[in-house]
């Protein structure tokens, strides 16, 4: 692959909302029966929650913004729940003419920094409004991954669903530059319904290399050439975020091919420290690929366009 990038679309200075101060993260995109691409995204306030809203560009040319939600869709939850630290965008699945927002919940913790588990929410207005299905996890905590189950990507075939998420990996939790670190990979499962998973681990699907990696994270996944097509985001100590390309034939275990993506950081700007939290999506012809930049998100949401 062989992305040219486009630019910048928008950060938290393109628009004067008081819940939207710091990163932009996690964007998903979905086409709307009015012609407009709306990209939920993941907006955070000044201490670092996020909330769910989106914003409408036009699909032929992702430059030109065409509203933005004044109100999030998903907001953070009640004292307690696994929502009540923040709401983050995972994936989006169209089933049965709903559309199912699967999202990632942040509480506080004391001896690691947070703990991070998986719902979804529902909208039968074309994504004008959410309803959360249940105030509990889809993906709560279970043996071998206890504080780490989050960023779920569906896929349905043959009647049953395909769910690849992040989830913890041995040896857990690490001291560095003065923070506690995760270290998560790449898990599957599979469940009989969009909303009805089991209760048990996930099978190993995508795993980190060596040890200066402790992360693979929120990916864009589709079906292409009779191949799973995955590009995530790989996280390190040394250079934090950077964009990986991986492929399987079965969906279940997939090869990395890291050097396939085609798309790193500038030399200079918004993405040339970090690029992270990918989203393809295709329109008339044209492929783009939408990610967050500098400091997980802070400096915006860009997209590049696939050349070949």
């Amino acid at each position: 692959m062989q992305w040219r990038k486009r630019g910048r679309i928008f950060d938290s200075g393109s628009f004067d909302l008081p819940w939207f101060r710091g990163n932009a993260m996690m964007p998903l995109a979905h086409l709307r029966a009015d012609g407009r691409l709306r990209l939920f995204v993941t907006f955070c306030d000044d201490r670092n929650v996020g909330r769910i809203g989106w914003v409408d560009v036009d699909p032929a040319d992702p430059s030109r913004i065409l509203g933005h939600s004044a109100r999030p869709v998903l907001d953070t939850g009640a004292p307690g729940s696994f929502t009540d630290n923040g709401i983050l965008t995972a994936y989006l699945l169209r089933h049965g003419g709903r559309l199912y927002l699967y999202h990632s919940g942040y509480q506080a913790c004391v001896n690691v920094p947070y703990m991070v588990f998986s719902g979804v929410a529902v909208s039968d207005d074309d994504g004008d409004s959410f309803t959360s299905l249940s105030p509990v996890p889809l993906l709560d905590r279970v043996a071998g991954e206890a504080t780490v189950r989050s960023a779920p990507m569906v896929l349905e075939e043959g009647g049953r669903f395909h769910v690849w998420y992040t989830s913890d990996v041995s040896p857990g939790w690490f001291d560095a530059d003065g923070k506690r670190k995760p270290r998560y990979d790449l898990k599957h499962l599979w469940a009989d319904s969009p909303v009805d998973w089991p209760r048990t681990p996930g099978q190993p699907s995508l795993p980190l290399r060596g040890d200066d990696e402790h992360g693979i994270a929120k990916g864009t996944l589709w079906k292409e050439g009779g191949l799973y097509r995955l590009i995530y985001s790989l996280r390190s100590a040394s250079r934090g975020y950077r964009l990986g390309y991986a492929q399987s034939r079965d969906g279940l275990v997939f090869e990395r091919r890291d050097d396939e993506v085609g798309l790193d950081v500038s030399d200079q700007g918004w993405d040339s420290e970090m690029i992270a939290f990918p989203e393809r999506y295709a329109f008339g012809g044209t492929t783009w690929l939408f990610y967050c930049g500098n400091r997980y998100g802070q400096g915006g949401v860009g997209y590049a366009q696939l050349m070949e």
